[in-house]
C-alpha cells in the first residue's frame, strides 16, 4: 500500500529576498512570476501611503480557489495561484489593497500602539484604502464605483459610528452600507484635504501612540464631532443630486 504524500511535502518555497513565495510544488514558474508582481503594486502603493516598505512579505499561494487575505502584523499575503495569473485590473486591486493593509500596518508603527483598541476605527482606514482597489482601472472605473457607493450611502439611513468603527460584527448588508458611508466619508475628507491619506499615515507614524481620530484631528484641525456634521452636510447635498453625479477629487 502506498502511502500518501504528507501536506508539506506538496509545497515548495521560493526565496527571492523581499518576497518569499510558499507555493504548490508543481507550480514554479507561477512563483517566480508572483514575486514580480508584486514587486510591480508595492510602488502604487508606496506612492498612495508616502511611505517606503523595507522588509520582507511572505506570500502563500493557494491551489484551492479560496479567498484572498493579508495578516498585516506578519505581513502575509494569501491569493489562490488562479487569481494571481489572470493579471486583471480587478485582481490588481485586490492585491494593492491588502499590501496597502501591510504598509499601513508596518509604516504607522502599529506594534508599537499601547493604547485602546483598536486604534483606528475601521471606517477610516476602508476610506483610505479603498481607492487602492481600482488603482489599475481607468479613472471613470473608480469614479462609478465611487458614485454607487455614495448614492447607497445618501440613500439609507446612516448606521450609528459604533457600526462604522467594527465592521467585523455587521451582517452582510449592514457591512455593506458601513463600507459605502466609509467611501463617502472619504470624499468628504478628499474634497476639504487632498493629501489626507498621506498626511494621516504620517501623523500616527510619528506618534505610535497616537490614535487615527487624534491624528485626523492634527491633521485637519477638526474633531470626530466636527466631522460628522460635515458628513451629513455632504450626505444632504448627495441626497438632493441625480443618479449622474460624479466626485470632483478622488485620491
Amino acid at each position: 500500500m502506498t502511502t500518501p504524500p504528507l501536506k508539506h511535502d506538496l509545497v515548495a518555497e521560493f526565496d527571492a529576498g523581499d518576497v518569499v513565495v510558499r507555493y504548490p510544488r508543481a507550480a514554479g514558474e507561477a512563483a517566480a512570476a508572483a514575486v514580480d508582481v508584486v514587486r510591480a503594486l508595492w510602488s502604487v502603493v508606496e506612492a498612495h501611503l508616502g511611505a517606503r516598505w523595507d522588509g520582507r512579505l511572505r506570500l502563500d499561494l493557494l491551489a484551492e480557489a479560496r479567498a484572498s487575505g493579508a495578516n498585516p502584523a506578519a505581513a502575509t499575503l494569501r491569493h489562490s495561484l488562479r487569481g494571481m495569473s489572470e493579471r486583471s485590473p480587478a485582481t490588481a486591486g485586490v492585491l494593492s489593497y491588502q499590501l496597502g493593509q501591510i504598509l499601513w500596518y508596518a509604516s504607522t508603527h502599529e506594534a508599537d500602539y499601547r493604547g485602546p483598541s483598536p486604534r483606528s476605527p475601521d471606517w477610516l482606514l476602508v476610506a483610505a484604502l479603498m481607492p487602492l482597489t481600482h488603482a489599475w482601472s481607468d479613472r471613470d472605473t473608480w469614479s462609478d464605483h465611487v458614485a454607487q457607493h455614495v448614492r447607497r450611502a445618501a440613500r439609507r439611513t446612516p448606521l450609528p459610528e459604533a457600526a462604522l468603527a467594527s465592521h467585523g460584527r455587521l451582517a452582510p448588508a449592514a457591512l455593506a452600507q458601513a463600507v459605502s458611508q466609509s467611501l463617502a466619508r472619504g470624499v468628504s475628507l478628499q474634497r476639504r484635504h487632498p493629501d489626507w491619506v498621506r498626511g494621516l499615515r504620517a501623523a500616527l507614524a510619528a506618534d505610535p501612540q497616537r490614535d487615527g481620530l487624534t491624528a485626523l484631528h492634527l491633521l485637519t484641525g477638526a474633531d470626530l464631532a466636527s466631522w460628522g456634521a460635515r458628513f451629513e452636510e455632504d450626505l444632504a447635498a448627495w441626497r438632493s443630486e441625480d443618479d449622474e453625479w460624479r466626485p470632483g477629487v478622488v485620491t
